[in-house]
């Protein structure tokens, strides 16, 4: 605690000394943060969209165990495997049969040899609802010989999420969060070798081509046309709700070399939307773990930044973002990839800032945010002295970029919301560090001016 509370003073410090510098100042409600006692509860809850759409969120009165609301328990969906299958499902529409079975139908997905188990928990949801439950996928206990990999397909349909209006062709972020349990820890000695992907959620486009369907590739029903696999990778620490938003760029295109660069809505050539076209998803945790494991997840939810309080986003060096926090530490953590276009490898480093504030963080007013200043990869040894808040990748062979922080306690005590946001700040030439490997220079400019904003919801918004 007193390293964190020593690292809050100075992210204090720094963003008055900034202010002055620049000339601007923090709005009146930043500054009555730290100078004066706030009101409890405070209620400073903004939609981030004006098009949330809601997709699963298990807030109906009878959702719990096997019992889903709109959705049909069967101990066979498909291939043997057990799960749900759409009835009725109110926003969803209904469910319909196609030559391969039903769709959509929410089942086991058992790889790795693992015999996932699942239920709606009832009593157990995201801090951003104060209603229903949330969706549980657990390691069967019983099968010892599983490698604690849990994995479901969430949702696994014969046509685009477009055609049952729950996305649309502005739609460029998935939303939801989610709790792991039980998965290693990421190891914080800063070092190269401490980050690595440990869950992903993998998807799965298809359109219509007016050509026979007779396999995977050939488009609707089935993937594709082509191939039409993708994954967004995520590198979680286990025991605290962590909000997750996905984007349009994606880590991960199936059979492409690791750690390679994939487009920003990668079907645009086609003249199709990402999330448009998206049929079904699963989630998983990537590697096995030594312990069973666990993962939460509620809230899923799109929207399009282009409805939202910042509609010029940087999703370009900025993907998979995610931010969570350990109440009982009293600590936060960030994480997300840097997908920008170059090939990783010896001095191949970038360079970002973090902010917070009470008010959503536009582009405008970004320089008015507090500053964050990261317990990890970040100081003398990561970026120089210059901006020692500054953050880095772990190595330059890696996207990874994580790091934990703390937020002063009149904030996680009352209010409801806090906003995030993420500014590449790589300039070439510059921001090296004092040891090795990051007394490297990054390898270039940054490849955006704009900010790459995301939430937490500390507690339900009052109704």
């Amino acid at each position: 605690m007193i390293r964190l509370t020593t690292m809050l003073l100075l992210s204090m410090l720094i963003s008055i000394m900034l202010s002055a510098c620049s000339g601007n100042k923090n709005d009146d409600d930043t500054k009555k943060v730290v100078e004066e006692e706030v009101n409890n509860e405070f209620e400073n809850t903004t939609p981030i969209s004006t098009d949330v759409q809601p997709f699963l969120n298990w807030n109906d009165a009878s959702d719990g165990g096997e019992n889903w609301f709109g959705w049909t328990w069967h101990d066979d969906v498909a291939y043997g495997n057990e799960g749900w299958t759409l009835n009725t499902g109110g926003i969803l529409g209904d469910g319909e049969s196609v030559y391969f079975g039903m769709g959509p139908r929410s089942y086991d997905k058992k790889d790795y040899g693992d015999d996932n188990l699942v239920e709606i928990v009832s009593d157990v949801r995201a801090p951003s609802t104060a209603t229903g439950g949330s969706f549980r996928v657990y390691d069967n206990p019983d099968n010892l010989d599983a490698p604690n990999q849990p994995t479901w397909w969430l949702f696994y349909d014969t046509k685009p999420l477009i055609e049952r209006e729950i996305t649309n062709e502005e739609t460029d972020r998935m939303s939801f969060y989610i709790k792991v349990e039980g998965t290693g820890s990421i190891d914080e000695e800063g070092g190269t070798q401490a980050l690595g992907t440990n869950f992903h959620v993998g998807t799965y486009l298809c359109w219509e081509t007016g050509e026979p369907v007779y396999s995977t590739g050939d488009g609707c029903p089935r993937e594709g046309p082509g191939n039409q696999h993708y994954y967004h990778y995520l590198t979680l620490n286990p025991g605290a709700w962590l909000h997750v938003e996905l984007d349009d760029h994606p880590n991960h295109h199936r059979g492409s070399s690791g750690g390679s660069y994939h487009d920003n809505n990668p079907v645009a050539a086609e003249g199709k939307n990402y999330f448009a076209q998206m049929s079904r998803m699963y989630f998983e945790v990537r590697s096995a773990q030594e312990n069973d494991s666990e993962y939460y997840l509620d809230e899923v939810e799109f929207y399009s930044t282009k409805r939202s309080h910042e509609p010029d986003q940087n999703d370009e060096s900025i993907t998979s973002l995610w931010v969570g926090y350990w109440p009982e530490n009293q600590y936060w953590e960030i994480g997300f990839k840097d997908g920008a276009d170059f090939s990783i490898g010896e001095n191949k480093f970038s360079t970002f800032e973090i902010r917070w504030s009470i008010n959503p963080i536009t582009n405008a007013n970004y320089e008015e945010a507090n500053i964050v200043i990261p317990m990890f990869y970040s100081g003398e040894k990561y970026v120089g002295t210059e901006n020692p808040h500054y953050l880095r990748r772990s190595t330059d062979y890696s996207r990874d970029l994580w790091t934990r922080f703390e937020l002063p306690t009149e904030i996680t005590d009352n209010y409801e919301m806090v906003y995030f946001a993420i500014k590449d700040v790589s300039k070439k030439g510059e921001n090296q560090g004092t040891s090795w490997p990051w007394n490297r220079e990054d390898h270039g400019q940054d490849v955006s001016p704009y900010i790459r904003a995301i939430n937490y919801a500390l507690k339900a918004p009052q109704l």
